[in-house]
């Protein structure tokens, strides 16, 4: 009997757990080229692309992937957590994080971009100068804007300040209910956070239903060759993002299996950031004419390891 005992308690610790991986959810939302969550090109966004690198080399995980109808509802369940995770938020260094808090923790950077343009109705455009400031804009009442998600730490700061939010609040890393409150509360803001919400603000623009947006020239040319705007949509420069870029990084919930999770991410950015391989995920963002400025700027993220 001592012997089969002995046998069974063998087997036991021999045989490997049957316990399953930790499952990471992986939020994404219609967000062309970012996400691209339907038609040809579906599952071919640079988003997409970043977040199947990753969990190619996250082994350790199990990988959900939820679809959630808009930003507003991710950023929502990225701050219920215990570990959504998404591939393209804006990063920010370590000493600038204690205003998100309690939202979600951000990687070290995966990519770089050139910061939005204001875009306006091509039958307005000589109602503006060659370049525009985004405060301006917000403070005349006579021009509304349409809003369709926050839009990085320098603008989102800018549309803070404009609808009354306190300093070192941060728009994205807000309460959801509470961003929109502040946003409808202000009478020259037109929010569109609904399904595609890229697609359909640029709608209504061309649709002369609000006078002015925000958006990326890379949006912008794929938003073009969808939907066949042609030249109605024109994009003006704006003052306070000149020659600026921005970073983006992968963000996870503010949680203990967040921070575990983004310092798992950072392991596969620092071996693999710099190979062909993972720089393939962000050809969507390289500006047609300036290529080379693209890269320089990217190899700049390539020492940032937090």
């Amino acid at each position: 009997m001592k012997v089969l005992l002995s046998l069974v308690a063998i087997i036991f610790i021999a045989v490997p757990s049957l316990s399953h991986a930790e499952t990471l959810a992986w939020g994404i939302t219609s967000f062309p080229p970012g996400y691209i969550t339907q038609g040809p090109d579906k599952g071919q966004g640079y988003a997409d692309l970043l977040e199947k690198f990753m969990r190619g080399k996250l082994t350790q995980y199990d990988h959900d992937i939820i679809e959630y109808p808009n930003w507003e509802r991710q950023l929502a369940a990225m701050q219920n957590g215990p570990l959504v995770c998404t591939s393209i938020l804006w990063y920010r260094p370590p000493g600038a994080r204690q205003s998100i808090k309690g939202a979600y923790r951000v990687s070290a950077p995966n990519g770089v971009f050139f910061l939005h343009d204001v875009v306006v109705h091509k039958d307005m455009r000589d109602q503006y100068g060659d370049e525009v400031s985004f405060k301006d804009l917000l403070s005349n009442p006579d021009l509304t804007f349409g809003y369709n998600r926050p839009y990085g730490p320098m603008f989102n700061r800018i549309l803070a300040d404009h609808l009354g939010i306190p300093p070192g609040v941060e728009l994205d890393a807000m309460n959801a209910m509470d961003r929109i409150n502040h946003l409808r509360n202000a009478k020259n803001v037109q929010i569109r956070s609904g399904s595609d919400p890229i697609g359909g603000l640029l709608k209504m623009l061309w649709r002369k239903r609000v006078d002015y947006v925000l958006e990326y020239e890379f949006m912008i040319r794929y938003e073009r060759k969808k939907q066949g705007f042609g030249d109605e949509l024109v994009s003006i420069p704006v003052i306070e993002g000149r020659d600026q870029i921005n970073r983006i990084a992968f963000a996870c919930s503010d949680t203990p299996e967040g921070e575990k999770a983004i310092a798992a991410i950072n392991v596969v950015l620092k071996k693999y950031r710099h190979t062909d391989e993972f720089k393939r995920a962000l050809e969507w963002l390289v500006p047609k004419d300036r290529e080379d400025l693209y890269w320089r700027e990217y190899d700049k993220i390539l020492t940032i390891m937090e």
